[in-house]
């Protein structure tokens, strides 16, 4: 699926039993109740999603099952937080396996990268698969600033096709916009 990126993508929560097991049915039914109300697309395993806490047979199970849910629907995009760039690859290249029709991308978990760091970490994730990217900027939460110079110098790569800024700057929009 080709996705269009216009509209209302809410990040998922991952749903658990009461012994920590994935509730699936759970989060297809909450995933169902979104769909209703008439989103645009939506995101699994996003840092709400507990991306970094699920294992990752995990949280390729989410992701499966989110994609037999919304059957073609709505577009399906998946978090790729990692605590390396080789694993946000490999976890990039299943995603599409799984059939995620593009990626919400943040830099490596954990380590604090500089910017040249973080840049390879973008190209690499982009360079693993064919799936479209949305970056993801938090600086507050994770302590990489992808800064707007930053992202000029990432625009010639064809995948990175949308932002998620979050770095409490607001005139970063029109940095990012100029």
């Amino acid at each position: 699926m080709k996705v269009n990126w216009q509209g209302v993508f809410p990040a998922l929560t991952t749903q658990f039993h009461t012994d920590q097991s994935l509730d699936l049915a759970g989060a297809n039914r909450h995933l169902e109740k979104l769909l209703q109300s008439g989103v645009h697309g939506i995101i699994m395993l996003g840092t709400v999603g507990e991306n970094c806490s699920l294992e990752y047979l995990e949280k390729l199970e989410v992701l499966r099952a989110a994609v037999k849910q919304v059957a073609g629907r709505v577009p399906v995009l998946t978090g790729v937080a990692e605590c390396s760039t080789s694993l946000a690859c490999r976890f990039a290249v299943d995603a599409q396996k799984a059939g995620a029709d593009g990626l919400m991308v943040l830099p490596a978990m954990v380590y604090k990268s500089d910017p040249r760091e973080t840049i390879h970490h973008f190209r690499a994730v982009a360079k693993a698969t064919d799936l479209p990217i949305l970056c993801y900027n938090n600086p507050v939460s994770y302590g990489v600033d992808i800064t707007p110079a930053m992202f000029a110098e990432l625009a010639d790569e064809p995948r990175f096709v949308a932002i998620k800024e979050s770095s409490e700057n607001v005139r970063r929009i029109t940095d990012l916009k100029n």
